[in-house]
């Protein structure tokens, strides 16, 4: 065991995060944590790696557990270079360094003792695979998009995503027992996270990921763990076997409380009727057993994310956007020269590179946000561009959502704008929070909300799924496809460009190149194609439907329910019978003058009343149980006999 989480609750500013998490994670074993915005994933981890303590419950970590974790501040002082950070993943590695660096130099270099010493460290660094250490961390650099000359460069001089990917590469180095990674591909490009996504697969210590991404869950293939309603629910390896388990765990959640609840007003109509009447001894059998009834909780709403519906985009030309011999950059240094091509309406166009091959710059120079440096951009006739910044640098931190929707749509009423805000996960209260207040994917959703709201008929979208939760993502795809203008999209998530381009342009050593097709823009960058040992995971046709599977349970469950109150009535009509036998018996005059007997016949008797009541109980939930599944098993039948005449 690594770490065990019983029964923890936390709780901010009144709202429970965390309700009863109880988690075992054990050597070796890689889960994925996913769960809506807001649901409190990052909040688990802290728990997990100490930083915060629980409201109640108990975490029990492994004597002596290391817990790597990528570092959003970095600890190391700004003269560090990249290359050295990384190595210091190592730190028994780097102490043996310098004492032999030391003992090598010293004046009793040659002394018998020290060479003994220097023997003992030199092996002591070959177990450490020392030899392996810097080539495998120019590696990691590199793979995650960090060129070798800033690899060299100390980390005061790099921009916050190249530290990002830096700190992202040490812990990936780090022989922690458990690694701790929160949406780790929101900095990286496709050729990153495709690296990623190998590095994790290969690791053999454990692994707890958060993660918006599909292909990467399902190239780890292991269980996924969701965070809703406060509770941990745990699921198969595989995206899509876990969205069809979810719906059907969640639709059984929901059919087992239902049933619950009308089996306790059934029960509840009984008693009140009865109660006073003849069936007295029945309505204080059931109002017992209603008593010790474990009631269920009702299923926390499943609220999912509003389809993003396009307000009305007016037309465009047919020539959308047309870009000719563009260069960009800052200052007056270029990152990418010589770009040309031309959008036209319907085109969807991923631009796609490595890590400062300038795919961010280059859609902010053709949303005017930077000057080109060179070249033109110039828009067709009708065009209402839209840009989408993956920092949200434009959001005001002290301005509510409502202020950002009206400062975009001035001519909405104030009804008008709560209700779009309510369409984006910001109803009554809520609309009002400042920016400043926002998680991460609260603020790309408040984007969102506002780009949609001035109803472009041009997109340019830098990682629209940066931050977002899988269902907002899945939402958002299923836009993209329907939107009637063009679009220019830069996304690191590899499902969406496949799912969503209809062309590429590959940018690639300060040039761009217009590549008809996804793949081939992805061979190029060295990312092959998938094999089919890991291409997404299918989930096995099912046998019979789920309607079907139902049915039969129920008529199974209803026969052993019934069969079961039948031999319960047996019996209670046994000890019925006895019992007036027993009175009878007793009303004797040569028997009551026997004490002996009559001792003997009235303990049985009270032997047998209490045996009788019990029946009488259980043989009132048997015979309940059994009507409320055959009620059950005709609404399905009358709903399945409905659906076949339709």
């Amino acid at each position: 065991m690594l770490y065990r989480l019983d029964e923890v609750f936390l709780s901010f500013a009144g709202r429970q995060v965390l309700r009863g998490v109880s988690l075992q994670h054990n050597p070796g074993e890689k889960l994925v944590l996913v769960g809506r915005n807001g649901s409190g994933k990052t909040s688990l981890l802290r728990v997990i790696a100490g930083e915060l303590e629980p409201d109640r419950g108990a975490v029990t970590r492994g004597s002596g557990l290391a817990v790597a974790r990528l570092e959003q501040i970095l600890t190391a002082p700004p003269s560090m270079t990249a290359l050295d950070y990384c190595l210091s993943a190592w730190p028994r590695l780097q102490a043996v360094e310098e004492e032999l660096h030391a003992l090598q130099t010293g004046p009793d270099a040659g002394d018998v003792a020290t060479l003994s010493r220097i023997h003992t460290l030199q092996e002591e660094y070959e177990r450490l695979d020392g030899y392996r250490a810097r080539p495998r961390a120019e590696a990691a650099l590199a793979g995650l998009g960090v060129a070798r000359s800033l690899a060299l460069r100390p980390l005061g001089e790099l921009s916050g995503g190249e530290r990002t990917r830096v700190a992202l590469a040490r812990a990936l180095l780090a022989p922690a027992e458990l690694l701790l990674l929160d949406e780790p591909t929101n900095h990286l490009d496709l050729v990153g996270a495709a690296y990623l996504a190998e590095e994790l697969a290969r690791r053999e210590r454990a692994l707890l990921l958060v993660s918006h991404d599909r292909e990467l869950i399902d190239r780890l293939g292991c269980d996924i763990l969701e965070l809703h309603g406060g509770r941990l629910e745990r699921y198969g390896g595989g995206y899509a076997r876990y969205r069809r388990h979810r719906e059907e765990r969640r639709a059984q959640a929901r059919r087992a409380w239902e049933l619950q609840q009308r089996e306790i007003a059934r029960q509840e109509e009984f008693i009140r009727r009865n109660m006073a009447g003849q069936n007295t001894r029945q309505a204080q059998a059931r109002q017992l057993l209603l008593d010790r009834m474990e009631r269920l909780e009702p299923p926390e709403p499943d609220m999912p994310p509003s389809p993003l519906r396009w307000r009305e985009v007016s037309r465009s030309g047919g020539r959308v956007v047309e870009v000719e011999e563009l260069a960009v950059g800052w200052g007056q240094a270029p990152v990418l020269q010589q770009v040309s091509f031309l959008l036209r309406r319907g085109e969807r166009l991923a631009v796609v590179g490595r890590n400062g091959a300038g795919k961010s710059t280059l859609l902010r120079t053709i949303a005017g946000v930077l000057p080109a440096l060179a070249g033109v951009v110039r828009f067709g006739s009708g065009v209402v561009p839209g840009y989408y910044d993956q920092e949200q640098a434009d959001l005001p931190s002290d301005a509510t959502v409502l202020e950002v929707l009206a400062e975009a749509r001035p001519d909405w009423t104030p009804a008008e704008g709560r209700a779009w805000a309510g369409r984006f996960g910001f109803p009554g209260e809520a609309a009002e929070a400042v920016c400043g207040s926002l998680s991460g994917g609260e603020r790309s959703r408040l984007a969102l909300a506002r780009l949609i709201a001035g109803e472009p008929n041009l997109l340019l979208l830098d990682e629209p799924t940066n931050h977002l939760d899988l269902a907002t993502c899945e939402v958002l795809e299923e836009a993209l496809l329907d939107y009637p203008g063009a679009l220019l999209l830069v996304s690191h998530d590899r499902r969406l460009v496949e799912r969503v381009a209809t062309d590429v342009l590959l940018l690639d050593g300060g040039r761009a190149t217009r590549v008809g097709r996804v793949e081939e823009a992805f061979e190029r960058l060295g990312m092959a194609r998938r094999p089919a040992s890991e291409a997404p995971r299918t989930v096995p046709p099912v046998r019979r439907s789920a309607v079907a599977e139902e049915q039969r349970r129920l008529r199974r469950d209803a026969r052993r329910a019934r069969v079961r109150a039948s031999e319960l009535a047996e019996r209670l009509a046994a000890c019925e019978a006895r019992l007036a036998e027993i009175d009878s018996l007793l009303c004797d005059r040569t028997v009551y003058s026997d004490h002996v007997q009559a001792a003997a016949l009235a303990r049985e008797g009270e032997e047998l009343r209490a045996a009788r009541d019990e029946t009488l109980e259980a043989w009132v939930e048997a015979d309940d149980d059994a009507a409320a599944l055959e009620a059950r098993l005709a609404e399905l039948d009358e709903e399945v006999a409905g659906g076949r005449r339709e």
